[in-house]
């Protein structure tokens, strides 16, 4: 993992603020007070969701989430936290390397220059901790099936896993830890 300086943690989150306000800029600037209630709405949304990460008391995972757009992945990711308050069951060094490993491989996976979108909603679950990635996007065929056997090879490692669907196109994996 990066070691990030608070320089350059405010420069990145500085850059994100920017592209923002001059959306919403350009859109008054049109009149489309629609857009930019659209954009306000995200913001907020996003902020929201940046809160619940940083609340679960999970260091690392939440760095790693916080920042994976910052740095150059041939997909674009999304979180969502279903529950509002409580942490998730689980070690905090292990979910980030757990998790670093799926992007991992799912960066050797992807067709890049696409538009791919990886969306990633967790929550507890029964007492557990449940993650469902969705992802929109372009596989390359021949690395289709290194991601399947990542995706098997988990069943070994975490309590259930349920491939709801997986092609070149899209797929859609739960697992529960």
């Amino acid at each position: 993992m990066e070691n990030w300086t608070v320089v350059d943690v405010l420069r990145h989150a500085r850059h994100d603020w920017m592209n923002r306000l001059q959306l919403i800029k350009g859109n008054i600037a049109l009149n489309k007070i629609d857009s930019v209630e659209r954009i306000l709405e995200e913001m907020i949304l996003e902020a929201q969701q940046e809160s619940r990460l940083s609340n679960l008391k999970l260091p690392h995972f939440a760095e790693i989430l916080l920042t994976f757009n910052w740095k150059p992945h041939p997909y674009h990711m999304e979180y969502e936290i279903l529950n509002e308050s409580g942490g998730l069951t689980v070690d905090d060094q292990w979910l980030s390397t757990w998790i670093q490993s799926f992007f991992h491989i799912l960066d050797s996976a992807v067709e890049p220059y696409q538009e791919n979108y990886l969306s990633i909603t967790f929550e507890r679950f029964q007492g557990k901790t449940r993650f469902v990635f969705d992802f929109n996007g372009t596989i390359k065929e021949q690395k289709l099936s290194i991601l399947s056997q990542w995706f098997a090879a988990q069943k070994e490692i975490v309590e259930d896993v349920k491939i709801k669907e997986m092609d070149i196109l899209h797929f859609s994996a739960e697992f529960i830890l």
